[in-house]
């Protein structure tokens, strides 16, 4: 399989789905990736084609991470630490409080050498910041105007950083189709629309250093993998994966984001995945599920779920 990076420089604020609008995430799963790229494949024509080529393994996507100038940034692994400075209170929180480990000292965070301090201020005092913004929407009934006051957290990339997700593909057609879509994305936004200034980003590519791209593809020489990806597997796989799996459950749900799926905003049906930075002994497939409402909507609404498994340890 072949590997690539999509780096988005997003020139506005971003507001990501967290639990309502006044608090807003700053890093995508790859579940919210998949669903952009679904809903804009459905204005093309291509929807079909493109989740043929995620079900059959032949196309694949992380989770979206930060990077900070030239430093990519992966979750920080749900393992414990070779030397976790057992009775150091303020180390304990620094790592409890850090959630993304640069690349290029990764090896040196999982041999217990970082200094964990130092990584989360550097980390805080770069990506960017969140702010509450005070929103007004006006509407008309019956010839009276009425305003409705509403606040919504968005979040502001500093000036040379933004967000990267990995992508995997065995065909360049894959790719090329992968890379259209997420230009399309671009005009229109994700993280809240352009039209309401939100969103916006400018995309490029890049070549990921064949150190990580060893990670990805000899799995089999690590006792301790991680997925890059929020994930869910199947019913069949779920008791073998999670033996001695270190992971967090998440609950995902929402509305579903396509203007053409209803004439009503409808919920999502809700999911419990597996938060990406888990690690496990065991590879699974996971899938990607169907979690539209029954007998509503013009079209299917998936939730993305298969991981993008990297060798820890």
């Amino acid at each position: 399989m072949n590997y690539k990076i999509l780096k988005l420089d997003f020139t506005t604020a971003v507001h990501f789905g967290s639990g309502g609008l006044e608090k807003s995430g700053n890093v995508p799963g790859a579940d919210t990736i998949f669903s952009a790229l679904f809903i804009e494949a459905l204005k093309h024509g291509k929807s079909d084609v493109l989740l043929k080529s995620f079900q059959e393994g032949r196309l694949k996507i992380s989770n979206a991470f930060p990077y900070i100038k030239e430093e990519y940034y992966l979750p920080k692994p749900i393992i414990r630490l070779d030397n976790d400075a057992d009775g150091d209170s303020v180390i304990k929180k620094a790592l409890k409080k850090l959630r993304y480990i640069p690349l290029s000292r990764f090896k040196s965070f999982i041999n217990g050498k970082s200094d964990i301090r130092k990584e989360a201020d550097l980390f805080g005092e770069n990506l960017g910041e969140f702010a509450l913004m005070e929103k007004v929407s006006m509407y008309t009934a019956n010839e009276d105007e009425f305003n409705n006051l509403y606040a919504l957290e968005v979040f502001k990339y500093k000036k040379g950083s933004g967000l990267y997700f990995f992508i995997g593909y065995e065909k360049d057609s894959d790719f090329e189709t992968v890379c259209k879509l997420m230009e399309s994305i671009s005009y229109t936004g994700i993280g809240g629309k352009i039209s309401a200034g939100y969103g916006k980003f400018e995309l490029s590519t890049d070549t990921p250093d064949k150190d990580i791209v060893k990670n990805f593809e000899n799995i089999g020489d690590y006792k301790d993998i991680m997925s890059l990806s929020l994930c869910l597997p199947r019913d069949e796989e779920l008791e073998n994966s999670l033996i001695d799996a270190s992971y967090t459950v998440v609950k995902r749900s929402g509305f579903i984001a396509s203007s053409n799926y209803a004439k009503t905003f409808r919920k999502k049906k809700d999911i419990y995945m597996l938060e990406a930075g888990s690690v496990y002994k065991n590879t699974f497939k996971g899938d990607i599920y169907n979690v539209s409402m029954e007998n509503v909507g013009t079209h299917p609404v998936y939730r993305y779920g298969i991981p993008f498994f990297m060798g820890v340890r």
